[in-house]
């Protein structure tokens, strides 16, 4: 059995020897790539997320809106506005929500005698105009939505005229 020991050890040895060799041998290397060696690459892929088209309104806000006309009522304590609703601010309206404008509108733009709210910008022209014949206020009936009247008294019209009237704060 010491003579097989001897005999693994001398061919190990052997084989050790001429492995380490480097006349006639032919070795070759091959290096292992890594994430750290890796080529950057020479085209940049950009993956963009689809398109989510999301209401532009909160829908417990009142809706937006803007005074567009304003002139001094005369013999009244109190002037008279044109107020535009923007319709991408809403995507239902209802009488309270135009009781929360008009509400607003008085506390925050002082005197206010008479109001217009209206939905569509080319009716503003009529609304305000007291010279506006009954065909023109016709033609806008449905983008006139309420009047304030007396600085207190609403009365809703156009698609929102079966809700009747109200009172600023009631």
């Amino acid at each position: 059995m010491v003579t097989f020991r001897w005999i693994v050890v001398v061919v190990g040895m052997a084989l050790f020897a001429a492995a380490c060799q480097s006349g006639s041998v032919d070795t070759t290397t091959t290096r292992a790539s890594s994430l750290l060696s890796l080529p950057t690459p020479s085209t940049t892929t950009t993956v963009l997320a689809p398109e989510t088209t999301l209401p532009s309104f909160d829908p417990l806000a009142p809706p937006m809106y803007q005074i567009v006309q304003r002139a001094p009522v005369a013999g009244a304590s109190g002037d008279e506005i044109v107020i535009l609703l923007d319709p991408t601010s809403y995507d239902t309206l209802t009488d309270i929500d135009i009781e929360e404008v008009l509400a607003e509108v008085v506390m925050l733009f002082p005197p206010v005698w008479i109001a217009h709210v209206i939905d569509d910008p080319g009716a503003a022209n009529v609304v305000g105009n007291p010279d506006a014949t009954a065909g023109e206020l016709a033609a806008v009936s449905d983008n006139y939505l309420a009047r304030l009247d007396n600085g207190f008294e609403i009365t809703f019209l156009g698609p929102l005229a079966d809700s009747g009237g109200g009172v600023i704060g009631s």
